[in-house]
């Protein structure tokens, strides 16, 4: 008690601590009403984005098209994934690839090439297809490369050369390394 009647005959007797005692409660108002703006300022952000996200939904679910553009695009996955190769495991599908080119090595007779080394891969972006990297290595003429290079073209199944080292022996030949991915539809993924 007696601390409280000191206190208020400081307040009464003294200016400067009327003064200071003010300004901080008029400090501590401005930021109380700065904060206050600042907070009625990210709400308006806020609902502007909403509204914005509204007015974009309400254009698109105004379009028409949409049953046509599914079926435009359930035609293009099932062309897609026509083009992939099919296997049950990874090892069958690096079997399968291997068969297929010592087949069309056999067909045309390309008795200086074999498989050196083949590899399945997983990507994490696409889990619905395994990678089958393939490498053939051996000698053949042009004429020979070009026809090895247009079966891997017409094959319906998904390949894709990426890359091919050539030199040229004394005997005419071409000395290849080839590689080739082949594409498979994981099994058991819709």
């Amino acid at each position: 008690m007696q601390m409280y009647k000191e206190l208020v005959s400081q307040w009464q007797e003294n200016p400067r601590l009327r003064m200071g005692l003010v300004l901080i409660a008029l400090i501590v108002a401005s930021n109380g009403l700065l904060m206050v703006d600042d907070y009625r300022n990210s709400l308006y952000e806020e609902y502007t984005r909403e509204h914005n996200t509204l007015l974009k939904l309400r254009y698109v679910q105004q379009q028409s098209d949409w049953k046509e553009r599914a079926e435009s695009i359930k035609n293009i996955r099932l062309q897609l994934e026509n083009g992939l190769w099919h296997a049950e495991t990874k090892g069958l599908a690096q079997a399968n690839v291997q068969t297929w080119f010592n087949e069309k090595f056999q067909q045309s007779n390309l008795n200086g090439l074999e498989v050196a080394g083949a590899s399945v891969q997983s990507d994490p972006k696409t889990p619905v297809v395994w990678q089958v990297v393939i490498e053939i290595k051996g000698t053949l003429y042009d004429r020979d490369l070009l026809e090895l290079l247009n079966n891997i073209e017409q094959n319906p199944q998904l390949m894709q050369v990426e890359q091919l080292q050539i030199n040229r022996d004394l005997q005419d030949l071409l000395r290849i390394t080839l590689q080739v991915n082949c594409y498979f539809q994981v099994p058991d993924v819709q």
